[in-house]
């Protein structure tokens, strides 16, 4: 009973040490808005709709513009009917 009560206390005390000595060093590896697509010669959508377009084509190093964004014009208009409505619309004869 020892010895599994000492395997418990060593694994969490190598748990904690690991944290302890990773915590401070964590660094991002991903850049903040990665590229998700890509399509023709020199254009890329962006993660958050940015579209860009390279003025030099596909070749490198590219001068990158911004064109526009994917989600730009609201939302989508999106009126729920009730069920009496939906009802009304597909019932066939009126019930007369």
């Amino acid at each position: 009973m020892s010895k599994k009560f000492f395997y418990v206390c060593a694994g969490l005390f190598l748990l904690a040490l690991s944290y302890h000595l990773g915590a401070s060093s964590a660094r991002a590896q991903a850049p903040g808005n990665p590229v998700v697509a890509v399509f023709g010669a020199g254009h890329v959508i962006t993660a958050n709709g940015d579209i860009y377009e390279s003025s030099t084509g596909a070749t490198c190093p590219a001068n990158w513009s911004l064109c526009g964004n994917v989600f730009t014009g609201g939302p989508t208009p999106a009126e729920q009917d009730s069920w009496g409505q939906i009802k009304a619309r597909y019932h066939k004869g009126g019930g007369k």
